[in-house]
């Protein structure tokens, strides 16, 4: 475990060298087709680290807890930096640290050691097909190409914003620096519909459009918060209106995103989603040994359903009116339930000092926590899709979902290290519990989200 620790910090080190030296990672020259280069390198890389383990020590280390374990530690530590600071173009190397050299190079090798993992899990899979293996590699392969595809074709994904106005047509569009792009589809704006509340709170906004394309076909349309409309490659989003006039705005502002790299994400997404609903019923049987955990969905459906004002909320602001809302955020309490119960165990076990027995009941509660934690994540990043046109835009909400999630899964594979200690993976519950709390309420204090959270909702 300490040459792993030494390993993870000669790769900050590292990235510090580079980071002096050149200068931050500039995504933009990734771009395709360099990025199915870089690809396609790193796919022979990890055939070539799996290949050659028994003839060269350091290769067979990366396919161990040792590496896995601390290789985790410094991608939560460094992404807890990233959630306590304002992310944003000018300020220190924490301000960016999508394109800080230790954070990229941090999650390379994460990625890295997942990848050899998968190939040492297929083969025994070859051997022993059973649904613990399956699932195992389902879940880890699943989540090797959700990370490699996301970052690289995040190079190639384009965003724009047009204004388009009442009774006339558009093809132009502004990126992310205010510079002008010239559209392959032109968007005629028909009307600007707006709903609201009793108390003149928006309900709905969406755009009644005409979509002429390069081809000569003309559609016509409308785009709706949480309901984009597809078409050449493109998805068109309704991002906002003229605020001063409301519901007698005549223009209306629309997001078009290009993200071919989408469906190989997604398939990484459905792989991680296959091998999490076969862990539960590899778990199944550890759920029948805890009878608290049928209580404790008694328990969030009544938090659920009495306790949360904005799920009861008869005035949801359009942003939450989808059908990813509910599952989202059911799933979410659901586990924080189990995970509050692990909590309160690793608390009294270190406390009384507690038998063996009572850390195995507290795997059981984070294994099945984990399982809801991890349909959490993937509906809010489907739901975020079809709301804001990115799954994962390093939101800081979301940036504490990663760092909790991270540090649930260092405490797993801790736990299966054959030489762990009992009390520090008692004391990582009690920190991923404190990490869980920042993420579900103690973000919205933190000064680096204050207007910088979509996850933020006037009510």
């Amino acid at each position: 475990m300490k040459e792993g620790f030494l390993i993870g910090g000669a790769i900050v080190i590292i990235g510090l060298v580079l980071e002096l030296s050149i200068g931050s990672v500039v995504w933009e020259s990734f771009a395709w087709p360099v990025n199915g280069i870089v690809l396609g390198s790193f796919f022979v890389l990890i055939a070539l680290v799996y290949r050659l383990r028994a003839k060269v020590h350091a290769f067979q280390f990366i396919g161990t807890y040792q590496a896995a374990v601390p290789a985790m530690v410094y991608a939560a530590v460094l992404t807890i930096i990233m959630g306590l600071t304002r992310q944003q173009s000018d300020g220190t190397w924490f301000s960016h640290m999508l394109t800080f050299w230790p954070f990229v190079l941090i999650y390379v090798y994460v990625t890295l050691i997942l990848g050899v993992i998968s190939l040492k899990r297929f083969r025994i899979l070859l051997r022993h097909a059973n649904i613990r293996n399956i699932a195992f590699l389902l879940a880890h392969c699943g989540l090797f190409l959700a990370l490699s595809t996301s970052t690289l074709g995040n190079a190639d994904m384009q965003r724009v914003k047009m204004i388009t106005t009442v009774g006339e047509s558009e093809w132009r569009a502004f990126d992310a620096d205010g510079a002008i792009k010239e559209m392959p589809i032109i968007i005629g704006l028909k009307k600007f519909i707006m709903e609201t509340y009793e108390d003149g709170k928006p309900k709905r906004f969406a755009s009644e459009i005409h979509i002429q394309t390069k081809a000569g076909e003309s559609i016509e349309a409308v785009v709706d918060v949480n309901k984009p409309y597809e078409v050449d490659g493109w998805k068109i989003y309704q991002y906002g209106y003229d605020t001063d006039m409301g519901a007698k705005s005549q223009i209306s502002i629309l997001e078009l995103v290009s993200d071919p790299w989408l469906p190989l994400v997604y398939a990484g997404f459905f792989m991680m989603l296959a091998g999490v609903l076969l862990l539960v019923v590899y778990t199944h049987w550890r759920m029948k040994r805890l009878l608290p955990i049928g209580a404790l969905f008694v328990v969030a459906l009544c938090v659920v359903s009495y306790l949360i004002p904005i799920v009861r909320s008869t005035h949801l602001v359009p942003a939450l009116q989808s059908p990813w809302f509910f599952p989202h955020i059911l799933v979410y309490i659901v586990c924080y339930s189990l995970m509050g119960v692990a909590f309160v165990m690793a608390l009294w076990t270190l406390l009384k000092a507690k038998s063996h027995q009572s850390l195995d009941n507290i795997d059981n509660l984070v294994y099945v926590g984990l399982i809801f934690m991890t349909f959490g994540m993937m509906f809010g990043a489907f739901w975020a899709k079809e709301a804001w046109g990115h799954y994962w835009s390093w939101d800081p909400k979301e940036t504490w979902a990663a760092i909790t999630w991270l540090s649930y899964l260092v405490y797993i594979h801790y736990r299966r290290y054959p030489h762990h200690k009992e009390r520090v993976a008692l004391w990582m519950i009690i920190i991923s519990f404190v990490l869980l709390q920042m993420c579900w309420w103690g973000v919205n204090y933190l000064p680096a989200a204050q207007g910088a959270s979509a996850h933020t909702y006037n009510m």
